[in-house]
């Protein structure tokens, strides 16, 4: 290694166990790959450079270079910044959501954070007295390096205790036997013996108990309890988290759903396999319950760019299932995920309490996917109520066909000014209900300036300025 001047996260000796480097020549080597990609995320930045130095020294006839800042979430694999410098093949660096990429094969190195064993088990024996209680092992990406360990040591004292295995391929496939069930959820396959419920058995997951993978996790499986143990804290505990509570609001932002006239789709994701049919899919659907769409791609959210459409009702979003739960106190709309859209607008779907994150589950061919209706605009049947305001409404808007007729065709409300107010069925009609439109541009009233000679030279001094 020459001339390595840099601030590094890992100690120099330990950086190629950590970054599995042997892992990636090998897999670089038998794929032939000639530009290699690397992605890391912004906590693993520093080490960045060192290790594609140490790589492309390794891979003389190969070209290796990183990625800059993602578009979306760092836990997505970037494949269109990739494809922008012909890449053969991303290796993806530290915590990952898994999602299926469609175009560019893709190494996951996890890397390996320390994980104290001993005090995980001397917690847990504190904490779950009850030796025949079921439970199941989950390990963050950074600590899978010991799930093996750590079953083990829970095997000595629990005996109902199974591991779970990452899925990272979609053509991976599960035990065939009859005599277990398996389950694939959150990008982890569970076998649990014939005839269990997952409901009776408790998490128990090794990680930051702040993580979005976490979050994903209990809100997927809400009838299931959790333990977690974070090795950076040293703290093991009973997530407490009524996700009951989390349940309803998602619920309320489906009764949004069914208010909204103009739905916004938000592109969360371009590089998670299906997306695109994903779209597609939702204007189909927002079609067919006859609410008008518009398709956002705005990069990383925030309240500041989506508050620039104040004609939108309502958004949804379509990314990866841990870039899709938002803090959105600070966004002027709700923004929901396509199932809560689907429940609201197919009426084949209903509530079950049953919830899931990952779009791809919702698209024909996959198992959760229900065909919408069609719905017919004579049907006295498509009368609904709204349980946010109390007033009368229907599956949807007018048709569109319907768009040129007569303003008196729609539907009026009186507001607390007793005065008419016209609901909007797309863009351009919410924009001439504003009372204030933009700057005016007065065509043909202003004089037209001609063009002058402008200042010569530089900020720090221009020519017509006197010297210092």
């Amino acid at each position: 290694m020459t001339n390595i001047e840099l601030t590094i996260q890992y100690p120099l000796d330990k950086l190629e166990e950590v970054y599995e480097t042997e892992r990636i020549l090998e897999w670089v080597i038998s794929n032939s790959f000639k530009k290699i990609a690397l992605q890391f995320p912004g906590d693993l930045l520093v080490d960045a450079p060192t290790v594609a130095e140490i790589l492309q020294e390794k891979l003389q006839d190969c070209t290796v270079f990183l990625l800059g800042d993602t578009s979306y979430g760092s836990c997505c694999v970037d494949e269109v910044a990739a494809q922008h410098y012909g890449a053969d093949c991303i290796i993806h660096y530290g915590h990952t959501c898994l999602s299926p990429t469609s175009k560019l094969p893709v190494l996951y190195i996890f890397t390996k954070s320390e994980v104290d064993i001993d005090d995980c088990m001397n917690q847990m024996l504190g904490t779950c007295t009850e030796r025949e209680m079921k439970a199941i092992l989950v390990c963050s990406s950074a600590y899978l390096h010991a799930i093996d360990k750590l079953f083990l040591k829970l095997k000595e004292h629990y005996r109902n205790v199974l591991a779970t295995s990452l899925v990272t391929s979609k053509d991976s496939k599960g035990n065939d036997s009859s005599k277990v069930t398996v389950i694939t959820k959150c990008g982890r396959r569970i076998e649990i013996p014939a005839g269990d419920s997952l409901n009776d058995y408790y998490f128990i997951y090794i990680g930051s108990n702040q993580s979005p993978e976490l979050t994903v996790m209990m809100m997927t499986l809400n009838n299931c309890q959790f333990y977690t143990y974070d090795p950076t804290e040293r703290i093991f505990r009973w997530e407490q988290v009524n996700m009951n509570k989390a349940l309803m609001k998602r619920y309320y932002y489906i009764e949004r759903a069914k208010d909204a006239n103009i739905v916004g789709i938000v592109v969360g994701t371009l590089g998670v396999s299906r997306y695109k049919e994903m779209i597609d899919h939702l204007k189909s659907l927002l079609k067919k319950s006859r609410k008008k769409s518009y398709t956002f791609v705005v990069g990383k959210l925030n309240p500041a760019k989506l508050a620039n459409f104040a004609e939108v009702d309502l958004y949804v979003l379509v990314a990866c299932p841990e870039s899709s739960l938002l803090d959105q106190s600070e966004f002027y709309q709700p923004i929901i995920s396509p199932l809560e859209l689907e429940i609201a607008c197919n009426q084949a779907r209903q509530w079950t309490g049953d919830y899931s994150l990952d779009f791809t589950e919702l698209l024909p061919g996959s198992a959760l996917y229900i065909e919408a209706l069609n719905f017919d605009s004579t049907n006295d049947d498509l009368a609904d109520v709204s349980l946010i305001n109390n007033r009368v409404r229907t599956i949807g808007m007018q048709d569109t066909s319907s768009l040129g007729e007569s303003p008196s065709t729609d539907v009026n409300l009186i507001n607390a000014n007793m005065s008419v107010a016209t609901i909007a069925r797309n863009a351009g009609e919410f924009l001439s209900t504003r009372s204030w439109k933009g700057l005016e541009q007065k065509l043909g009233e202003t004089a037209v300036s001609l063009a002058v000679q402008g200042q010569c030279g530089i900020a720090a001094g221009y020519e017509n300025e006197p010297a210092s």
